[in-house]
């Protein structure tokens, strides 16, 4: 059945909220380079830049003046609205936001007033949507040539006029009868519109796709993974899906983006081996989509250990020699610092939560991170002036339980994922240096980190929490110098902005699809931007660490 997307149940989306495990946006605008990034005062791009680094050129907010920082208008999504993971774009004054049911709205980014809202016809009914639970989120659009590009749940990629909100083409990406859904952002860029498909946990195929962005006409596809009951993949098998946007190095034309895990996910007697290209960061030519490397994370996955944070980018100094570094955070709790060129390490990789893990058992095994540990679609932030990334942790441990099931007189595997009672879950937030992988500070969360960095020239970086709470802190020191009541859980991380000379920091909140619908507070999802001399704020708990 199709229906409008905002008839879906807000008491159907909160009951399978509680239950909702991993996720899976990057989204690009016209050719912004590292070079170019100075003059820009919006955030055209879904990491602001090409190298996908969350970090604002203005200074206008800083590390003295922060203090503040206060709410300058506050805009609803409406009441059907439960979850938040849209990563918003905003060009020239226009704000542009996704809802977990696929609209787009375009926002004044001054005044908060709704220009307009894009509804899509989307049917809900055939995926399972994220973690097989049946939750929808949407992370944003992307923006060329007067056109933003938005997914939708039933996997079509649509372009609409940036203008007016109005349809200009669809196509379909693949069959959701397949399980396969769509939960990220697509990435624009040269004329082209970079596109994956989710579901690794209900057996999907894994691919990421070209699509002109004049026509919607398909350029190419390169699957991650073989065809189900070929090589490594069993019949009903599958995985490698992508939850964020590709990353685009624009001098070597170069996609770079992360991959999910196989399935089945916590049994691998029937899928040996490494199980290429799952758990992987995959470095592809953007015009032909030819594989130019491969970093493999988590080798022959039984842990649900996906690489979907997505990928950033940076130039730094080691030894006396400049290199082009790669940045991702993978659910395995590690951070991976690679060159660009080969996808070799450049330093070991660094640890951000706490790690034990063995093969899942029968009778059931704790294993750390659990299957929502780690870092899950959380984009790092990058700032040039600390040399640091900027790592969102979800410190979580989980049995997970080998399961043998007969049908038809044939064995078959099954798994459980089981978070042990009264277990606390927290997180971490940790600044590590490029140019020599150490951690330089670390702070222990009060929530699990799912949205995310921004970093800015302001000496800052900006994360929320799931009470709601977004910190500031000092991006060399890790002080925790500001903090702000929202309200509402934090599923993305911030944006900023400037009109007219004034700073913006620009945040979307209600929540993230793998927590616990208790730990989400107050029903809803909003925009909110503050500015210095705003309306004041209440805080949150003192931090340790």
């Amino acid at each position: 059945m199709r229906f409008k997307v905002l008839v879906l149940s807000l008491a159907v989306l909160a009951a399978a909220v509680a239950l909702a495990a991993c996720g899976g946006g990057s989204s690009s605008s016209s050719g912004s380079t590292s070079a170019q990034a100075a003059e820009i005062e919006d955030w055209p791009l879904f990491g602001r830049d090409r190298d996908n680094t969350r970090f604002a050129t203005q200074d206008e907010i800083d590390t003295g003046n922060v203090a503040e920082l206060g709410e300058a208008w506050s805009t609803g999504l409406g009441p059907d609205q439960y979850l938040m993971e849209s990563f918003p774009l905003v060009i020239g004054d226009t704000v542009y936001v996704t809802t977990s049911t696929d609209e787009v709205m375009s926002i004044d980014g001054k005044t908060g007033h709704i220009n307009w809202t894009y509804t899509p016809e989307v049917d809900f009914s055939q995926s399972t949507g994220v973690g097989g639970y049946g939750i929808t989120v949407n992370r944003g659009v992307a923006a060329e040539d007067g056109k933003l590009f938005v997914l939708t749940f039933d996997d079509k990629l649509q372009a609409i006029s940036q203008k007016t909100g109005e349809r200009l083409w669809s196509s379909q990406v693949e069959d959701p009868a397949t399980g396969a859904y769509e939960s990220m952002a697509p990435t624009a860029y040269d004329g082209k519109v970079y596109v994956g498909v989710s579901g690794s946990e209900d057996g999907v195929r894994g691919k990421i796709a070209a699509y002109d962005a004049k026509t919607g006409k398909e350029l190419w596809a390169f699957y991650t993974i073989p065809k189900a009951g070929t090589k490594w993949v069993p019949k009903g098998g599958g995985g490698g899906t992508i939850y964020m946007p590709p990353t685009i190095d624009t001098e070597t034309n170069t996609v770079y983006v992360g991959t999910g895990n196989p399935a089945p996910v916590l049994v691998g007697a029937k899928r040996p081996g490494a199980n290429l290209y799952t758990d992987s960061i995959l470095a592809l030519d953007a015009d032909t989509g030819k594989l130019k490397w491969y970093h493999q994370e988590q080798a022959h996955d039984l842990w649900d250990y996906d690489a979907e944070s997505p990928v950033v980018l940076f130039d730094v100094e080691i030894d006396g020699q400049m290199k082009r570094g790669v940045a991702e955070a993978g659910k395995n709790g590690l951070l991976f610092l690679l060159d660009a060129e080969t996808g070799k390490d450049l330093f070991p990789p660094v640890p951000f939560v706490k790690r034990h893990h063995t093969p899942p058992t029968t009778k059931g095994t704790l294993e750390c991170p659990g299957a929502v540990g780690g870092s899950q679609y959380s984009p790092l932030a990058y700032s040039p002036e600390t040399q640091a990334v900027y790592v969102s942790g979800i410190n979580l441990c989980m049995y997970l339980k080998v399961e043998y099931e007969n049908h038809n007189g044939e064995k078959q595997f099954a798994g459980d994922r089981v978070v042990p009672k009264n277990t606390k879950k927290t997180g971490t937030f940790t600044a590590v240096a490029t140019n020599t992988g150490e951690v330089l500070w670390k702070h222990a969360m009060p929530t699990p980190m799912d949205g995310g960095a921004t970093a800015s020239a302001g000496g800052l970086v900006f994360t929320g929490d799931q009470q709601g709470i977004l910190y500031a802190f000092d991006a060399k020191t890790g002080e925790d110098l500001w903090q702000g009541d929202l309200k509402l859980a934090f599923g993305t991380a911030p944006v900023i902005y400037s009109i007219e000379g004034q700073e913006y920091v620009l945040a979307t909140v209600g929540g993230a699809a793998l927590t616990a619908s208790e730990e989400l507070g107050e029903i809803g999802a909003r925009v909110v931007a503050l500015k210095l001399g705003g309306k004041k704020l209440g805080t949150g708990p003192k931090l340790e660490g």
